[in-house]
This record gives C-alpha cells, structure tokens and sequence, in this order.
C-alpha cells in the first residue's frame, strides 16, 4: 500500500504538471488539460485512502505483534506448569496410594506439595493473562477496523458496477456453485440417455452455470473461455433439442400420410370386392318402366350400404395405423440413438411406413430429413461430451496449464472509475 501510494502521488503530479503546461494550444489542449487535471484529483483522493490505510495497518501489526507475544508467553508458561503438575501429579498419586496401603484407610491426608500448588497457580494465571490478550486483541482489531473503514469513506466514490465487482470478487460459493451444477449436469446428462425427460434438469444446471460463469467474466472473477464453453454447450444442446422436436413431428407426419394411404387402399378393395354389386344396384335404381318406386329406392339403399361399408373399411384402416403402439427396439437400435429410447422407436416407425409405401414421396423424404435429424442429435452429444470431458480432465493432463490458459482470457466489463 505504501509503494501504491508513492506511485499514485507521482502520477498525479504529473498530470497536475501536464494540466498546467501553457506550452500546448487548441482545443486539444483544454480537453486534455481537463482531463488531465480531473484524473489527478481522483488520483490524489487515492493516494489518501491507500497512505492513510497504509498507516492503520502499520499500526495494528506493532499492536498485533505485542499481543501475539503475550500469547506466546502465556502459552509457554501454561505448558511447563502442566508439565509440573502431570510429573507431580503422577508420583503424588503413586506415594499416597502406598501410604493408605502400607497405613489402612485412617490414615489421614498429607498437605499439597506447594511445588504442585504453586504450578497449577502459574497455570492459571497463564490462562488469565491468555484471555486478557484475545480481549485486547478483538477491542483493538474493532478499532483499526473502524478506522480504515473511515479513511475509505471519502469523496472517492465507487459506482455500483465497482460495488457489484467487489462482492462477486468475495462470493466464494458462486464458484463452488458452479463447479458443483457442472458436475450434477454432466451427472444428470449421463442419466439423460436412458431416461430423456431428465434433460431437461440437465439443461437447467448448464444455464446455471453458464449465468453464474457470465457474472464473474464480466467482473473481472472469471474467464471468457469458461463462457464461450457454457454457451457452445447450451448451443449443442437446442441443436439436439431442437432435432429431437423435429423427429417426432416427422413421426407424426409419416403416421398421418400412411394413415390416408391405408385408408385410400382399404376403401379400394373394399370398392373392388362389392363392384358388381353396386353395378347392379345402380342399374336397378336407375331402371323405369315397369320397375316399381319401391324397388328403385331398395336398390338405392343397397348402393348406398355397400359405400358407407367402403368408407368404413378405409376409416377402419386409417385407424389402425394411427392407433398402432411406437415399434419395440433391440437393445442395439437404442445404442444406435444414444440410448434414447422414443428416439429409436420414432426412427423406426418413420423407416417403417417409408418402407411399407416404398412409391410414396413424403415418406421417402420424411425419413430422409429424420436420419439427418439423428445424426444431428448424436452430433450435438458427442461434441457436448467429449468438450465436458476435456474440460473437466485438461488440468490434469496438462499440470495445470489448463487453467492459466483460461485465466489469461480474464478481462473485467467496466472501469475502476
């Protein structure tokens, strides 16, 4: 604090100096003679508040010196009074109890050895003059503490930027709330594979992670690189998110495109196998003469029953493929989707409409785009992991070289002023 101080008053006479040169004109001149003279007086206000805490703590260490040596004595001497008292202790103990043996139980006490005595009186005082020096020690401690925070209460105001900076800079569990939401998301990520719906935990803790890597890099706390990592990570993330949506809509799509296949195929032969029928009734419908009104409306309602038959069989049809349960997987076609299971069941239920209308455009091209989809996904996963392994194992492998990479890319948002 001291040589701060010396380097902060020589600054600050130098720009005092600099502002009131009269060998410069122009208008550049006056604006950095203003400046010049506006930053020497910030400087002078913190020349004042290092040179005057410089001498609080000057003070508190002389003070601090004398009580640690008072401690120390205390301590000393406690210890070569118990050390009496142990060694007398032991051998009282041992001729007392010869006496009572050699003497029966009347026999009465001795006095206290005065060397014992006189030990355990030394072992006390010791623990007195112990307590006076921590008393001394917290009142003193109170009042240097109560001066510097004076001589830091000047017109040297800091922001709330600076205010904010200094509290992330001293929130220690923001950096172990991190480190412990980094391990529980690659935790969680790992469960994720075979149970999906936790993704979402996982996602939760990067966020966290990433807000609180976010807040100490814009302060000076932490490193850029730990946000560029968080935010590739939540980016590899909604791209495999994102495709996972894109999958089950295609699933879908395929279901709703095969479903009207069916029913268009089932209303077909359906069609084909009553054909003759509905000819017939048809004709009869149609005919005049000596066919009576009756007998038109009988065949009428014969054709109309054999079309509605038709449109059942094809709703029927239609109903079947939307209603039919997700295919079963092979333990190898969920390893083939990272574990997930609904995205192996989609991925085989869109293969296997496709396959069932091999003719059929929308199928072929909704297959197409769900490879692509899952290949996305297994992307997104591997980068995701193999940067969370690198991260969490670089110190190791590299002796902590890792970590002074990052803490080169350390930068705070914001000035001192």
């Amino acid at each position: 604090m001291k040589k701060i101080a010396e380097y902060l008053r020589t600054q600050a006479k130098s720009l005092t100096a600099m502002a009131d040169a009269d060998n410069l004109k122009g208008q550049y001149a006056e604006k950095l003679a203003e400046d010049a003279r506006g930053l020497g007086r910030k400087l002078d206000l913190a020349e004042d508040r290092y040179r005057e805490v410089k001498g609080h703590l000057s003070g508190w260490a002389d003070e601090l010196e004398d009580f640690q040596k008072a401690a120390d004595k205390a301590l000393s001497d406690a210890q070569d009074a118990q050390r009496i008292i142990d060694n007398k202790s032991g051998k009282e103990g041992k001729e007392a109890a010869d006496d009572k043996k050699r003497d029966g139980d009347s026999a009465e006490p001795t006095d206290e050895d005065p060397v014992l005595k006189r030990a355990k009186e030394d072992l006390a005082d010791a623990r007195r003059r112990l307590n006076t020096a921590e008393g001394d020690y917290q009142e003193r401690a109170t009042h240097y503490a109560g001066k510097i925070r004076s001589s830091i209460d000047d017109d040297m105001k800091d922001s709330w930027w600076n205010d904010f900076k200094g509290w992330v800079a001293d929130a220690d569990w923001l950096g172990e709330i991190a480190d412990w939401a980094s391990w529980a998301a690659t935790a969680v990520g790992v469960v994720a594979m075979f149970f999906p719906a936790v993704g979402i935990i996982a996602l939760a803790l990067t966020v966290v992670v990433a807000a609180i890597h976010i807040t100490q890099a814009v302060t000076g706390n932490g490193s850029w690189f730990d946000v560029v990592m968080d935010l590739g990570a939540l980016k590899l993330a909604r791209t495999g998110m994102k495709a996972a949506k894109a999958v089950k809509a295609l699933q879908k799509s395929s279901r709703k495109t095969a479903a009207g296949l069916a029913e268009g195929q089932a209303k077909s032969q359906a069609a084909r196998a009553n054909a003759g029928a509905r000819k017939t009734a048809v004709r009869a419908e149609r005919r005049r003469g000596g066919t009576s009104r009756k007998n038109r409306e009988r065949a009428r309602a014969k054709r109309l029953r054999m079309e509605g038959e038709n449109r059942t069989a094809g709703k029927r049809a239609s109903n079947e493929v939307r209603d039919t349960e997700l295919p079963q997987i092979s333990a190898q076609e969920k390893a083939g989707a990272i574990g997930d299971k609904a995205l192996a069941r989609q991925m085989k239920d869109i293969n296997k409409w496709r396959d069932a209308y091999p003719d059929n455009p929308t199928l072929a091209s909704n297959a197409s785009q769900a490879q692509r989809h899952k290949d996305a996904i297994q992307g997104s996963w591997a980068a995701s992991t193999g940067l969370d392994a690198a991260d969490k194992s670089a110190d190791s492998l590299t002796n902590d070289g890792y970590s002074r990479m990052k803490d080169r890319m350390t930068a705070p948002v914001g000035s001192q002023w």
